[in-house]
């Protein structure tokens, strides 16, 4: 297990995941089926209500197989297929949809004799993901068994929620369906972290007293001035040691860290409040709206201004 610092560090990261044009859809598919997903920047998950799938990562590699209580997630969009068996003929998704629209509700049906599947899922982009190292310490999918109870006592409940919401059709739905992919998605990330033998990233570092100790350092007073030597000489380790085990663990130097987790605050400042440049750059703690900008840029590749006109032009995902 993940050893719990007394900042939550975990918490800090997912609070700045905002998840956006969140699109559900209810299939009831009849074997023989599958599709191919190829749409980056549309993360999906899959709940299977009832009978079985299969979906392969990138169309090679490991099958999983899911069964009826299942949820899946693919947290950095990964292209996948999904279909009801290994013989089934694959369609790539736009062509399935044009062959089976959904009703204005969401729903979809592939008739046939075969057995039947029923899944509900959906797709939402992840706003100002770029810099945030939540999404670099994800594996490609992360599947939770319905067949643990563990899962079962959170999933079920939501599903259910999910579901009535679905049907009811009352106005606020939408807003209530959002919510409930943020729980879908907190609680599937909980899920991972809690396993320290399979984290990667940050997520790897926790599991290590000191370094947890150094990174919650870094997310409590993120906008302070910081050298390697104050982190160091606060974690209780000298500077070479926080340096080799810090990039050993997380996979990256600790100051390199701290200026990506700025830039994730900066790019959600500038995506959520439209602020100007100087006042990101301070709130974030830069004292130069120069070195900031540079930053800026070097981790997501655009300038800032950039990047807030195109935050704000963004159309709604479809």
């Amino acid at each position: 297990m993940i050893s719990a610092p007394r900042f939550d560090v975990l918490t800090d990261v997912i609070d700045q995941v905002h998840l956006e044009g969140m699109v559900y859809f209810c299939a009831e598919l009849h074997a023989p089926w599958g599709i191919a997903i190829a749409r980056r920047g549309r993360t999906p998950f899959y709940l299977v209500r009832e009978g079985r799938a299969e979906l392969q990562v990138d169309g090679r590699g490991r099958v999983y197989r899911l069964d009826a209580g299942d949820f899946v997630l693919l947290p950095n969009a990964a292209p996948h297929v999904v279909r009801s068996g290994p013989g089934a003929q694959v369609v790539p998704f736009d062509d399935w949809m044009a062959l089976h629209p959904m009703d204005a509700e969401g729903r979809s049906l592939h008739a046939g004799r075969g057995p039947i599947t029923r899944v509900i899922g959906g797709f939402f982009s992840s706003g100002g993901s770029a810099a945030n190292p939540l999404f670099a310490a994800l594996p490609p999918i992360i599947v939770q068994r319905g067949s643990d109870p563990r899962v079962r006592r959170w999933l079920e409940p939501t599903l259910a929620f999910i579901e009535a919401e679905i049907d009811s059709g009352a106005q606020g739905g939408k807003a209530v369906l959002q919510r409930m992919a943020d729980v879908l998605f907190i609680q599937a990330v909980r899920a991972h972290a809690a396993q320290a033998n399979g984290a990667t990233g940050w997520l790897r570092g926790m599991s290590d007293r000191r370094i947890a100790h150094a990174l919650a350092l870094l997310h409590e007073h993120y906008d302070e001035t910081w050298t390697l030597d104050r982190l160091a000489r606060e974690s209780g380790m000298s500077r070479t040691a926080l340096a080799v085990r810090f990039r050993e663990l997380v996979g990256e130097a600790p100051m390199a860290y701290l200026t990506r987790w700025r830039i994730t605050r900066a790019a959600n400042l500038l995506r959520s409040q439209g602020l100007d440049l100087e006042r990101a750059a301070s709130l974030v703690g830069y004292g130069s709206g120069t070195v900031f900008a540079k930053a800026f840029k070097r981790v997501t590749g655009e300038a800032p201004g950039r990047y807030r006109r195109s935050a704000d032009a963004a159309p709604a995902l479809q």
